[in-house]
């Protein structure tokens, strides 16, 4: 019996849509795989003090907060400290800090300072026991063997400033 010409249509579009349909679906998968910083969901970095010392050095107090429920290891990161908007010095470490499940995990830095601007941004945060701050950090998350995931975090608040 003779096909009817609907048919002839309906398989011709079928081999029409069948390449379209096959990059939908790659494009989708694709996108599915690459990394979308889902691991770090969550993590922020704080500032829990700033002390001045008297040879013009400044420590740092910060904590990685971890509020998952899955542990981490921070295998290094890397932060830019602003006080009320000046950028006022960077610090980096690169021990491996372990990030419990629901808790968090500090650490104490050497602040590099940033120059004169950051110098006089620290001493009035001194003079006022506090100042605002934002920290942007660049972090990196060991997932297993040499697999990492790095990602940017930035968190805002208020920090004690203190003087040695």
């Amino acid at each position: 019996m003779p096909r009817p010409a609907g048919g002839a249509i309906c398989g011709a579009m079928k081999k029409f849509l069948t390449p379209f349909f096959l990059v939908a679906l790659l494009t989708m998968l694709g996108t599915g795989c690459s990394s979308s910083n889902t691991i770090t969901a969550g993590l922020r970095v704080e500032l829990t003090g700033l002390a001045r010392a008297d040879d013009g050095t400044t420590r740092a107090d910060w904590r990685v907060v971890n509020p998952n429920v899955v542990s981490y290891l921070l295998a290094q990161s890397s932060h830019r400290v602003y006080l009320d908007g000046v950028l006022v010095g960077t610090f980096t470490d690169k021990e491996a800090m372990a990030l419990p499940a629901n808790n968090h995990s500090a650490r104490s830095s050497l602040l590099k300072s940033d120059g004169a601007a950051a110098e006089r941004t620290l001493a009035a945060a001194a003079a006022a026991k506090s100042a605002s701050y934002r920290v942007e950090s660049d972090i990196i998350i060991r997932l297993y063997g040499d697999s990492t995931e790095r990602s940017g975090l930035s968190s805002t608040g208020t920090v004690p400033v203190t003087t040695k």
